[in-house]
């Protein structure tokens, strides 16, 4: 397979035009979460050449976009007098430049420029292996949630940069023989990529382990000290300039450190650290036992979980590992294999409840950064016919997360034949709420549910529509007891608990003004820790269809409700 520069050319254009005008229109508007602060930090670096917060980076934020900050993560070691960004400062630094030049558009022009970097170099050193090289690549690079992270200004882009280029440096080092200074040269350049990657997300510098033993092993000494020194004069470095600009070595220092969704330290009166303890924003783990517990569930959950799984977010992941143990493999690929397997057992133990890397992740940010290891492991790409089968998986699941990002795994029914991922709860899935009614905490779509009215004895929910709901409680239930009303006579309500299956015909006025239900209930889960502090919990799950609703606003100009009325949840028996 040889390139021709024009389609290249044609094809940079096009995506980097993307890169350029997609930022404004994103909604909601400006960056959500950990890209607000890496976004400041830039801010701030590139105007105060500090990493400081302070009364003109929160200006300049409003400056920049709508609203302000959603999310900043800050620390401070002298309760509040002075705050410092509590993020890793080497990518912001990086798209610095970026950011003087275009302006906001700067972070996914320099993500996107990676990006396509990435898959240039792919291109051109794979382009003499045999079998749909080009095809196989396309799929890997663009059906994937780690494309998603292009248009996103946080650095799972700039690490998978860093993960890609140490290990296509070291694949061309051992298919070519040779030595000498290029050789340590390039390793040494390995080191830095290695050392940036972990600054960034830690795990992502494992497969840096694949390349450290390889080189013991073939007795390559001189290789392996330039690496392992160039590693550590960055760590070094970086230390040092994080302790110069915020008085601690790592972003993770200072005394207390948290995350500010909506309130922020300059801007509201309150004593905002006031609150929390040291590290006040971080909850005490599970335990390494319960992590342990946990880990077969979890690790069916990394494959195939509807939010963060192989499957639905990175089919050809699984593409790639089925080459791999389909083709020839040598020394190298085993440990990279390797190295990539501790990874995910180390991401499995460490993060038991959030291992997909926190709320409002697209897909899961973890696998993302070390998504390009990946790349490296198929032996040969001979696949032509099967090749159908990763494509099907990004058409079912993976294309959606770039039209409708974070949200479509609550709601398109494509994502309902894959696990929920039950331990993820307690960190909050996006599309998801949780409700407590009663003694019983309900884990609910917020599409179909009206869980912002606070209904006192109940909750209406969306007529037309099918929920897949889980309810939590700390004393074993054997029943779910409530009653059920209906405005609309043509409606039907349908509740499956996997043990009983009800179907309520609201078709008589005594029905829709209250129908009692009793329907057995069947444990899916226990002890996932979803309930903070309780001894033992046990979750269940419900499936709730209802058939029609009623819009009041159609029905009486009076009434301003615009929602579709389907059933009215009634927990106390009082009635909506």
């Amino acid at each position: 397979m040889r390139l021709s520069p024009l389609p290249a050319v044609c094809v940079a254009a096009l995506l980097l035009g993307l890169a350029w005008t997609l930022p404004s229109l994103r909604a909601p508007a400006g960056p959500l979460g950990d890209e607000a602060t890496t976004v400041m930090m830039a801010q701030s670096l590139l105007h105060d050449r500090d990493l400081t917060y302070a009364e003109q980076d929160l200006a300049r934020a409003y400056r920049l976009w709508e609203g302000g900050p959603a999310g900043l993560t800050l620390f401070t070691g002298d309760g509040g007098t002075t705050h410092r960004y509590g993020r890793p400062w080497v990518y912001s630094l990086v798209a610095v430049p970026f950011c003087a030049l275009f302006g906001m558009p700067g972070f996914t022009l320099l993500n996107m420029a990676m990006f396509l970097l990435m898959l240039g170099a792919a291109l051109h050193s794979f382009q003499d292996e045999a079998g749909p090289v080009g095809l196989f690549l396309a799929g890997f690079f663009f059906a994937s949630a780690a494309f998603g992270y292009v248009f996103r200004s946080e650095p799972v882009v700039f690490t998978m940069a860093c993960v890609f280029f140490s290990l296509l440096g070291v694949w061309h080092l051992r298919r070519r023989p040779g030595g000498g200074r290029h050789d340590i040269a390039l390793l040494a350049g390995t080191g830095v990529l290695l050392a940036l990657a972990f600054l960034t997300i830690p795990l992502a510098a494992l497969p840096g382990l694949a390349v450290f033993l390889i080189l013991l092993l073939e007795r390559r000494w001189k290789g392996a000290l330039a690496l392992l020194a160039a590693a550590l004069v960055t760590l070094a470095l970086a230390g040092a300039v994080q302790r110069r600009l915020t008085g601690e070595w790592t972003a993770s220092g200072g005394a207390q450190r948290r995350t500010f969704e909506a309130e922020f330290p300059l801007e509201s009166r309150r004593d905002l650290w006031q609150a929390y303890g040291p590290k006040g924003d971080t909850l005490p783990g599970p335990g390494l036992e319960a992590a342990v517990r946990r880990l077969p569930r979890n690790t069916w959950y990394l494959l195939a979980g509807r939010y963060s799984g192989l499957l639905p977010c990175f089919p050809f992941a699984l593409a790639a590992l089925a080459l791999y143990f389909a083709g020839p493999a040598d020394r190298f690929r085993r440990l990279l294999l390797l190295a990539l397997a501790a990874a995910a057992l180390g991401l499995l133990l460490l993060h038991p409840h959030d291992f997909q890397g926190g709320p409002g992740v697209l897909g899961n940010r973890y696998v993302a950064a070390l998504y390009p290891a990946l790349l490296f492991l198929p032996g040969r790409f001979a696949a032509r016919r099967s090749l159908v089968l990763p494509y099907a998986a990004a058409g079912l699941w993976t294309a959606s997360l770039a039209v409708v990002p974070i949200t479509p795994a609550a709601v398109a029914p494509a994502f309902r034949v894959l696990p929920l991922e039950l331990t993820l709860l307690s960190g909050g899935l996006p599309g998801l709420a949780a409700h407590s009614w009663g003694d019983v905490v309900w884990i609910v779509p917020r599409r179909n549910f009206s869980v912002e009215e606070r209904h006192p004895n109940g909750v209406w929910v969306r007529g037309a529509s099918r929920s897949e709901v889980y309810l939590a409680s700390v004393e074993p239930l054997k029943t779910l007891r409530l009653r059920v009303h209906s405005i609309s006579d043509a409606n039907e309500l349908t509740l499956d608990t996997g043990a009983a299956r009800l179907r309520v015909l609201f078709n008589s006025e005594g029905k829709r003004t209250g129908t009692p239900v009793e329907l057995p209930l069947e444990p899916v889960a226990r002890n996932l820790g979803f309930l903070p502090g309780a001894p033992h919990e046990t979750l269940y799950r419900l499936t709730l269809t209802t058939t029609d609703g009623i819009v009041p606003a159609r029905r009486d100009r009076k009434s301003g409700d615009a929602r579709n009325l389907g059933v009215f949840l009634d927990f106390t028996g009082s009635g909506p």
